[in-house]
């Protein structure tokens, strides 16, 4: 909900919105806060363990109680499936942190709920087994057809505080409220480092090819330790640092700013934070092909943003060592990336994605009437 305190002036004086944070994960709870509150909009988030009969009781009194208020619920769950779509009939919007671009795969059932898990279990490279959190009914629900028209597009982690505050050239307060003081001093003095040798025409060492990734479990983790595997077999004539040692957020900062490209294996969701990152430090972005998916800020333009590869990662190497010694295409694309993502951010899109909710249910109460 970070976007609604940074903006809070500009939503103000274009909607008339000024809004309040309540956290609390209670459903219980929840419905009395809804009951008191005293305002036209309720947006409502919840946990994305909820079980979906639960959430279905959960809304449906919430739609008895609202009175004249505006239900809003956003789904911030990873992927562009949903076990709550069940949902829509009690709500006046549903905003989804990503959606499939092609709305028929709602029609369509998919392995672990994903076109990206699914495919490689069927590549073999991922057992079809929960051992390996293939869930394929646990993150899937059907859309009610007179109610689809309900379902929009919200936003993603583009518009969480740090990302913002990194959009800004906020980086240092960024590290300040992520590392710790030892950590902060020493990427401190590696920063400055740094800077003295290039006040001395010394260059700095760069990275050719960067990759850090957290290994979380099943098969995700599996998808990553291969991505990490695939990058450490690239010639050694290149700088490569691919690796599942975590640093601090500022020694992660430093390295990316020092790298020709960097490589984003999928987490939970085809896309993660670093995707971001990478473009607003200017480094060429290589990652999964993410064109079936929606998303907010949808900035992943293959081949003009960034460089998509095969789901099975079997072109990576390939890829890298292209852009490696096509220096031109490579700066030509990483440019164009920052210029793509600074500009969301210059232009303050989520007061359009307001807008957009804003006049969605203005619609949707013509049409009921």
């Amino acid at each position: 909900m970070y976007p609604f305190v940074h903006y809070k002036k500009e939503l103000d004086s274009s909607f008339g919105l000024n809004a309040k944070e309540i956290i609390c994960d209670n459903l219980q709870e929840k419905l009395q806060h809804i009951k008191k509150i005293d305002c036209q909009i309720v947006i409502i988030t919840i946990p994305w363990n909820t079980d979906r009969t639960k959430a279905h009781d959960f809304y449906e009194e919430v739609a008895r109680i609202k009175d004249r208020k505006r239900i809003i619920h956003f789904d911030f769950g990873d992927g562009n499936q949903s076990p709550f779509f069940g949902i829509l009939p009690y709500v006046d919007l549903y905003l989804k942190q990503y959606l499939s671009r092609d709305v028929t795969d709602y029609d369509k059932r998919f392995l672990g709920a994903s076109q990206f898990i699914e495919y490689l279990v069927n590549k073999g490279i991922v057992e079809n087994s929960i051992q390996s959190e293939i869930w394929t009914n646990l993150f899937q629900s059907k859309i009610p057809k007179a109610h689809a028209n309900k379902l929009i597009l919200g936003w993603n982690f583009a518009l969480w505080k740090r990302m913002i505050y990194l959009a800004e050239g906020r980086k240092r307060i960024v590290t300040l409220g992520f590392n710790t003081l030892p950590t902060l001093a020493l990427s401190t003095v590696k920063e400055g480092v740094d800077r003295l040798r290039s006040t001395f025409g010394l260059k700095n060492e760069c990275i050719d090819v960067y990759c850090r990734a957290n290994l979380y479990k099943g098969w995700t983790k599996t998808h990553r330790e291969m991505t990490i595997e695939m990058l450490n077999r690239l010639p050694s004539k290149y700088n490569v640092l691919s690796s599942i040692q975590r640093v601090s957020l500022g020694e992660y900062y430093r390295e990316m700013e020092r790298s020709k490209i960097f490589v984003s294996p999928s987490g939970w969701c085809e896309y993660t934070p670093k995707d971001y990152e990478a473009m607003l430090f200017k480094t060429l972005l290589i990652k999964p092909s993410v064109e079936h998916i929606v998303t907010e800020p949808d900035v992943l333009i293959p081949d003009e943003t960034y460089v998509p590869v095969k789901w099975d990662m079997s072109d990576l190497n390939e890829k890298c060592e292209y852009y490696l010694n096509h220096e031109k295409e490579r700066l030509r694309i990483a440019d164009r990336a920052f210029e793509v993502i600074s500009s969301y951010y210059r232009s303050k899109a989520f007061l359009r994605k307001i807008r957009q909710a804003i006049d969605t249910i203005d619609m949707s109460e013509r049409e009921n009437d």
